[in-house]
């Protein structure tokens, strides 16, 4: 029988991991802890928050506070394999051990491949924003100064901080120096967006909505509050960029431009995307095949039903074509586990860039198309989460994802 000490001494630290990681949800967070605590004969009780968790072994209480954000793709993968090996019988002592290893894993990519992973994040995304030339070009400028950006403060919590910010301002100057000298078509917000994507907090929206549906509503709620705070970062950036550039904030308007990238360089647009998530997530180079894979049936799915049906069925569909082959593909062994495929699945439904180029029109004098921009994000992430609840429950009634095997 394992020791509530030994049992500890591996549920303290993937509680701590998980924590830091959150953006699954804080349901598969404490279906993980729960299941792995009853493979060694114990049950426990553990409640996770958005930034903090609670956890009591026996007689022994641990409480833990992280901040949450994306973890390293290829530890994701790891923990897949751990957790496959505790349902098989890994000893206790081992799988702490593993876990250990696992944490310390280090960056899969040096710092100018991951400057490289985040100008091709940004190019690729920018695509399906504008699918026109100027907004490769532009997106290429400003992803490699993001890049620069992001890579150079990582480690550096203070200046991590106010990142958002001063990319949103350096980004924002350029685009509106190009606007004003009539070097670009068009509003500069569709250009702006894109360099600015990575900081968009997708994931958190979504994570968020997710756990409201399910009554999770203090992670729900806060999860929400924060990602609202980001957009209004990133969007004050923008304002204090025209204020610096002594134009008036009407220079950020928001008028589309008819694309001049045939099909195949659009559908291009999302491998290259896909080849950015690699680089700046640290996914494996065997998981890229199934991530892409999953990446082009979302946005062919979501692209056939908005045709269709209009932006939120086609969002709600994506969002459920994504979350079952997710979990089914997750389930199986030798593939990646259901985050690794769905990230860059996930970032094709993209509810946050609606909310902040509804917010820079806004600070541009149109409330009108900010309003529209803000209610279109409120829509799409509650697409997505009904989409992904649908998606689980079509799957199977107990999520996959978190099941150990054997």
């Amino acid at each position: 029988m394992t020791t509530t000490e030994e049992l500890l001494d591996l549920l303290g630290p993937l509680t701590e991991w998980l924590l830091s990681s959150s953006f699954e949800g804080t349901m598969e967070c404490e279906e993980v802890v729960r299941a792995v605590a009853a493979r060694y004969g114990h049950d426990v009780e553990v409640v996770f928050f958005a930034d903090a968790a609670l956890l009591t072994v026996g007689e022994r209480t641990l409480a833990y506070a992280r901040e949450p954000g994306v973890p390293p793709l290829d530890q994701v993968s790891e923990r897949k394999k751990l957790l496959a090996a505790i349902g098989n019988g890994l000893a206790v002592d081992a799988a702490a051990a593993r876990l250990a290893e696992i944490r310390a894993m280090p960056p899969r990519w040096s710092r100018p491949v991951q400057v490289a992973g985040l100008t091709a994040f940004t190019v690729g995304f920018g695509i399906s924003v504008q699918a026109t030339w100027q907004q490769v070009g532009i997106s290429a400028l400003t992803g490699l100064l993001v890049g620069l950006l992001v890579v150079g403060t990582a480690g550096r919590h203070r200046l991590v901080l106010i990142s958002p910010f001063v990319a949103s301002l350096l980004v924002s100057a350029i685009v509106v120096t190009l606007s004003e000298r009539g070097l670009i078509d068009g509003g500069p917000i569709q250009l702006i967006v894109p360099a600015l994507f990575y900081f968009i907090p997708g994931d958190a929206i979504t994570a968020g909505a997710l756990e409201l549906a399910a009554n999770r509503m203090t992670a729900g709620a806060a999860r929400l509050i924060y990602s609202v705070a980001v957009l209004l970062v990133l969007a004050f950036g923008a304002l204090v960029a025209t204020v610096l550039l002594r134009v008036p904030p009407s220079a950020l308007f928001d008028v589309p431009v008819p694309g001049n990238l045939g099909p195949a360089l659009v559908w291009g647009g999302w491998v290259l995307f896909a080849a950015g998530v690699m680089f700046t997530f640290s996914m494996a180079p065997r998981d890229f095949g199934w991530a892409l894979g999953l990446v082009l049936v979302t946005a062919a799915v979501t692209e056939l039903a908005t045709r269709s049906f209009g932006d939120p069925v086609g969002t709600f569909t994506g969002a459920v074509a994504m979350t079952v082959l997710a979990l089914r593909l997750g389930r199986r062994p030798g593939t990646p586990p259901a985050y690794v495929l769905y990230l860059g699945a996930f970032y094709v439904l993209t509810p946050g860039s609606h909310g902040l180029r509804g917010l820079e029109s806004w600070i541009g004098g149109d409330p009108v198309q900010g309003v529209t921009g803000v209610s279109d994000m409120v829509g799409l992430l509650t697409a997505i989460a009904v989409g992904m609840l649908v998606g689980a429950a079509l799957v199977t009634r107990k999520r996959p994802a978190v099941t150990l095997p054997g």
